[in-house]
This record gives structure tokens, sequence and C-alpha cells, in this order.
């Protein structure tokens, strides 16, 4: 059954158009952070000890459970599923899953953690402004418990009228 979800590009806000468009849709791989993190076959509570280890600082914070669901759910994507490529203040693209995720440490971007994808559409940008995305669904699409996630799935319905935003039709 096909899922949905909702993914920031990048964690530097500035970074996040640039990196898609020129790293990660150039080489049809999603990428996601945490560096030597390699959650690949680990639970979520494995992730969080391996952030909390590698990244000490992070103690104490949201940033080991956030990046430990992210992680989780990264390594759990499936073919077929469709992904909304998050940027900065706007929805880039939307892809479809083809392969599953692998730990690739190649390019030294500390984004180790990649998964193979295609365009929804292989010309056409689909690319949405957040503040044109129905207010009904922008909470789920965007933010949880007002703050944003790096990963985060959305329903079938909220999915369906983001697309519908995206091509004018709703």
């Amino acid at each position: 059954m096909t899922k949905y979800f909702s993914f920031i590009s990048h964690d530097e806000a500035d970074e996040r158009d640039y990196f898609y468009s020129q790293i990660q849709l150039p080489s049809k791989l999603l990428s996601i952070g945490w560096g030597k993190i390699n959650p690949i076959n680990k639970s979520k509570e494995e992730i969080k000890h391996l952030i909390e280890t590698f990244y000490p600082d992070f103690r104490g914070t949201v940033n080991p459970d956030n990046g430990a669901k992210s992680l989780s759910m990264f390594t759990n994507l499936n073919i077929g599923d469709i992904v909304f490529i998050r940027g900065k203040a706007k929805i880039l693209d939307s892809v479809i899953i083809t392969g599953k995720p692998v730990f690739d440490t190649i390019l030294n971007d500390g984004y180790f953690l990649k998964i193979p994808f295609k365009p929804f559409f292989e010309n056409i940008r689909m690319e949405i402004n957040t503040v044109n995305i129905h207010q009904d669904i922008y909470n789920e699409v965007i933010f949880d418990g007002g703050r944003t996630l790096v990963l985060r799935e959305i329903g079938e319905i909220a999915a369906k009228k983001l697309l519908g935003s995206i091509f004018g039709i709703m």
C-alpha cells in the first residue's frame, strides 16, 4: 500500500532548494543527514542511542528523538511510496521511491543514508509555495505540534489535496 510523506531536503533552510536541485535530483537519490549513523536494521531506541553517542551536545534536547523518528521512517520507505520534497517555504517536487535505502559514505557531505527515487513527472517540477497549501492540511504537511519535522507521514486525503493544490485544481 502506498504511503505519503513530507520530507525536508536539507537541515539548513537556505540550502534546501539548492541541495535538492543540484545534488538529490541529478543523482535521483534522496538523502538524510546524521553523518556516521547507519540506522538500517536498527530500532528507534538504538538509533536514538547512536545519536546521543555521536552527538553528545544533543542529549537532553528533542534532536535525538526527532532524528531517530526520521531515520527510522526513512529506512522504512518502500518502493511506490510518494514523497513531497520540501525546500525553503515551498514544496519543490513530488517523487516516487524506486528502491531500498542504502548507507553510502562516498560523498563526504554528511548525508550518507540514501534512497533512489524518480520524479512524479520527468520534465515537470511540481512546485508550490507553502502559503498556497490548503489551510486544512497545512499543519499535517508542514508542522507537528508547532514544529517542523524532517520526515513525516501524511494521510492520503492530505496528499490528494496537496496534489490538487500543486496542479491548481482544488
